[in-house]
């Protein structure tokens, strides 16, 4: 037997007498619950990391028993080994056989070598801090429901964990977990989920509204609801003080989307307006058909009188367009 393998067997009988010794006469046997997770720091995996001791367990016999080295760790730093419930078991029955001792086990040991273990519940805080306050710009009735965590993440021990979202929306919205090194080296993207409530006030229109209709405008075609924005893509229709009109058609029951609608024309294809023609020393008037709707401020075409010639002015007034 080699003089490594006789020192090691010599450290655990040292460490059971500790146990033994500082277990009461009559007292049940202390409890050992082991990590499903776990990475070691050396060459050979430490009791104390992969379990914690559970209940009264002693603190100077578990700084003892804590330090009893046990089998191999993975040989590469950063990989990672999966070990069954029952070599994790059968190892710790041959390592600490002399200790008073029983086991609570996961089904299985994940074991790294190196870095650190960034374990769910750290993971599921840092998505939640940081998608909150992004949630509650939504409005007042956002509210985060939930968020997707990996089991874990085996991290080196210079890297940051951080959380990367594009955009927040009611219903399901994507965000990665994004492990960085130094120099802001991306080591690792896991993606995610976080589930998003917003209820809000809305425009639903109660009728179908058609293309290049206004009555929207009066309200007659809508009411305001509360409806769960999840799946609501794009900005909401806000008729403000403004008059709009229908951009493209809204059937009943479906909330009005800013796209849908359209700053209502002052001057309508057709009709009849005041065609000036402003130079730097000329100022001609004359009359002209609108052939397009025009907005105020915004390009019309319209088409002379007399000529029928084509021609691209700007809306003044409900009467007038300008050439310049």
């Amino acid at each position: 037997m080699g003089r490594s393998l006789l020192r090691i067997l010599a450290g655990l009988g040292l460490a059971a007498a500790v146990v033994l010794a500082a277990l009461p006469a009559g007292a049940g046997l202390w409890r050992l619950a082991v990590r499903d997770v776990a990475t070691a720091a050396g060459e050979r995996v430490l009791l104390s990391e992969i379990a914690e001791p559970q209940g009264d367990f002693p603190a100077d016999a578990w700084a003892t028993l804590g330090a009893t080295p046990l089998w191999y760790a993975p040989e590469t730093v950063g990989r990672q080994a999966v070990i069954p419930s029952a070599k994790v078991l059968e190892g710790l029955r041959y390592y600490l056989r002399d200790a008073p001792v029983e086991f609570s086990l996961p089904t299985q040991l994940t074991l790294g070598r190196g870095g650190r273990v960034v374990a769910a519940p750290a993971l599921r805080t840092m998505a939640v801090e940081t998608l909150t306050p992004k949630v509650s710009a939504l409005g007042d009735e956002a509210r985060l429901v939930s968020v997707t965590a990996p089991d874990h993440l085996f991290v080196d021990d210079q890297a940051t964990v951080g959380i990367d979202v594009s955009e927040i929306t009611p219903g399901k919205t994507a965000f990665r977990y994004v492990v960085t090194g130094p120099g802001a080296r991306i080591l690792q993207q896991v993606p995610a989920e976080a589930v998003v409530e917003h209820v809000a006030r809305v425009p639903v229109a109660i009728k179908s509204i058609l293309p290049k209709d206004g009555a929207a405008v009066e309200q007659i075609a809508f009411v305001y609801e509360r409806r769960n924005m999840a799946g609501i893509k794009g900005r909401v229709f806000d008729p403000a003080n403004g008059q709009w009109r229908a951009r493209r058609g809204v059937g009943p029951g479906q909330i009005i989307m800013a796209d849908d609608m359209e700053q209502m024309p002052l001057i309508l294809r057709g009709d009849q307006v005041k065609l000036i023609y402003e130079g730097r020393k000329v100022r001609l008037t004359m009359l002209a058909e609108a052939v397009t709707d025009g907005a105020p401020g915004g390009k019309i075409t319209v088409k002379n009188s007399k000529n029928s010639k084509e021609i691209t002015g700007v809306v003044r007034d409900n009467t007038t367009v300008v050439i310049q």
